[in-house]
This record gives structure tokens, sequence and C-alpha cells, in this order.
């Protein structure tokens, strides 16, 4: 095990069984780690708040406040903390849903010397990383500061720093879930087990979409310097939304409302970034019914409907995608269009929603929201109507 001893790596150490603490908390000691103990998940959350260690060894089977638990709120007070969990040969289940809460790895008991040293280096390892990725990324934006002084595109280098930054963020967990999905899948065909197989499939398919839609994403960012502007009628890019959501709608159970424009008006645009902006907001908008992602921890008793509207006006051309979801909280609203910030969680990358922003830009109009915790949205584009270029 590796340590230095002028800056000893400081562990917190949860179990409710003594003579397990005293074993690990001497090894670990002789090893040159610093040990702290707790009997118990409420005082193992004490002291992490109060001593801040580096790593934390954990029981998944404690009562009170259990491993899981223990390691949800660590990772909801400080996300780059490391947690090995410590589980018996009949808990795989438990160990395995433990990886998906971004557990560093686990160790099963009697604890093995050399199993308990591998985990620890493994951890420290990740850490290592992490604060690799922390200073490049804090260099990279001095770099770009050095250069806003220089130059004056700041709002551009700006924008670059961000993309960059919820790039490495999106990244990251991308990363994370395709390292615990290989690895349950490991599990499984070690143990013959199907079940961790189409867990770990599962977790593995849903990745490759995220890696997918993070490439579609940074691809129509860029596409928004190159429009392709021509005179098309506005319900056009609607209806081809219409037609691309209406299952997913009916699979949500989601009322999907189209209100065309009656006018027969055409408007100089690109329809195919319009498409790509009112398919952005209109899957947004479906997944304001995600219980998961509900920023109140609301859930919606009245009906679940998205309507997409278009209306002609003399000057312009006004879209409106409205729903009756979870809203969004007032930090997520003040910094939307403002940042890269995402409403999905881990499962957002952020880009879409800028992007939506830069092509309704680009074609001269604005865009506007409302929202209310628990009661919906509504974004509404106003794009004026112009005949030539």
């Amino acid at each position: 095990m590796n340590t230095s001893p002028m800056n000893p790596l400081k562990i917190l150490l949860v179990d409710d069984e003594d003579g397990i603490r005293k074993v690990l908390k001497i090894t670990l000691e002789s090893a040159g780690y610093r040990i702290l103990t707790a009997p118990d998940g409420e005082t193992g959350l004490d002291i992490f708040v109060r001593e801040a260690p580096d790593l934390v060894i954990t029981d998944i089977k404690m009562p009170g406040i259990d491993g899981i638990e223990l390691l949800k709120r660590i990772k909801h007070l400080n996300p780059e903390t490391e947690v090995i969990m410590i589980t018996g040969h009949g808990d795989m289940d438990l160990a395995v849903k433990s990886l998906q809460y971004e557990a560093a790895d686990f160790i099963t008991k009697p604890i093995d010397s050399l199993d308990l040293e591998s985990a620890i280096q493994k951890a420290q390892d990740r850490m290592a990383i992490s604060r690799n990725i922390k200073t490049y990324m804090e260099d990279l934006k001095i770099l770009v500061e050095e250069k806003d002084k220089k130059l004056n595109e700041s709002e551009k280098l700006a924008t670059i720093g961000q993309t960059i930054a919820g790039m490495s963020h999106a990244i990251k967990n991308i990363a994370g879930g395709l390292k615990g999905s290989s690895f349950i899948l490991e599990q499984g065909i070690e143990h013959e087990n199907r079940q961790y197989l189409k867990q770990g499939w599962e977790m593995m398919k849903g990745n490759i979409d995220k890696i997918t839609k993070l490439s579609l994403d940074l691809l129509n960012y860029a596409k928004t310097t190159r429009l392709n502007f021509q005179l098309e009628n506005p319900n056009t890019p609607a209806r081809e939304i219409v037609q691309l959501m209406t299952h997913k709608a009916k699979e949500k159970k989601i009322n999907f409302k189209f209100l065309p424009s009656p006018e027969k008006k055409m408007a100089l645009m690109d329809s195919d970034a319009i498409h790509n902006c009112l398919l952005n907001l209109v899957a947004n908008a479906f997944d304001a019914f995600d219980e998961s992602l509900d920023p109140e921890g609301q859930k919606q008793d009245g009906p679940r409907q998205v309507t997409l509207g278009i209306t002609a006006q003399e000057k312009e051309i006004v879209y409106q995608v409205k729903d009756t979801g979870a809203g969004m909280s007032e930090p997520v609203a003040a910094s939307l269009f403002k940042e890269f910030i995402t409403t999905k969680g881990v499962n957002g990358t952020g880009f879409g929603l800028m992007t939506t922003k830069k092509i309704i830009e680009e074609h001269h109009g604005n865009i506007r929201f409302r929202t209310e915790p628990g009661k919906g949205s509504e974004f509404i584009i106003r794009i004026p109507l112009r005949t030539k270029g």
C-alpha cells in the first residue's frame, strides 16, 4: 500500500462489528494510513462532515443508516470522495447496487489483505485522476482568462471555456458509467449470472446513448455557424417533430397536442436547425414528467400534456412548447441559457439548450421561458418574419 509518511491518507472506517473495526484499524495504521472509526452510519456521517477524510470504507449492512444510504449521503456532500464497500458473500446484489451510486469498489468478508490493498490502490488512482482533471480544468480556465484579456473576442472565448468544462463533466460521467457497467458484465460472465449480464448490458446501452447524444449535440452546436436559410413553411419542422415524437408520447402516456398555424406564410429559415431546436424543447418537455428529475420531488397528479403550437403573426413566427410537468427550481431557471447547465442530472450535457439559443439568435430571434415548480414550463421562440436575406 502506497502512502506518504509526511501526508498519510486519512481513511474513515465504518462498521458495526467492533472486532472488524479493530483488526482493520491495526492493519491499515501499520501500512501508514491515518484511521478514523465509527460504529454506525450516523456517527460515520458526523465524522465525515467534521474530519473530511480522503477515503471511506463502510460495511453495507448496518442498523440505522446502512452502507448504501451512507454512500449516497457522502456523494451528495462531496462527490469526489471515494467509498469502498464491505459486503458478505450473500450481498452481491447490494454490492452491485453500490456501484450504481458510484462506489469505488467492494470487498467481501472475510476480508483479504491483498483485496483490501487492491481496493485502496484503485480508489487512490481514481482520486489522482480526479485531481488531474480538476487541475487541468483550472489551468484551462486561467488560459482562457489570459486570452480573454489579450483578444476582443471575450464572449467567444468564454463560450469555448464553458464548452470544454461541460464536455469534461459529461465525459467523466459517461466514463464512470461505462466502467460500472463493464464491471457488472464481468461479474455476470464470471458467475454465469444472467441477471448481472442483463443489468450490465442495460447500463452499457444507456451510456452508449449518452455518447451518441453528446456527439450529436456538439455537431449541432458547431453547425449553427453554417446555417442554410431558405423560404420554408414554419409548420414543416414542427410537423416532423410530431411524427417523430408521437410514438414516444404514447409510451410515456403523454397527451401530445399539435396546434399548427393556419396561415400559409413562408419564412426565411434553416428548417433543419429549427427542427433541432423544437426537438430539444419537446424532448425536455417529455422528460419533465420523469419523477427522478423533479427538482422539488413532487408527483404530477394532473394531466400529462405537452403542447407544440405555431402562430404566424404580422411580423414574426412564434413557436410555443408547453408542458404540465415538474417545472424548474429557481437556481436552475436563473442559470438557464447563461451557461451549460442541464436539468437532467447525469443524463444530460447542457449543450442542447445552448445550441437552441444560438440557433434562434442566428435567426435574429429570441427564446424566453416561464416555469413553476410542480406545474410545468413553457418555452416561447420568436423569429422575425423575413422573406429576404
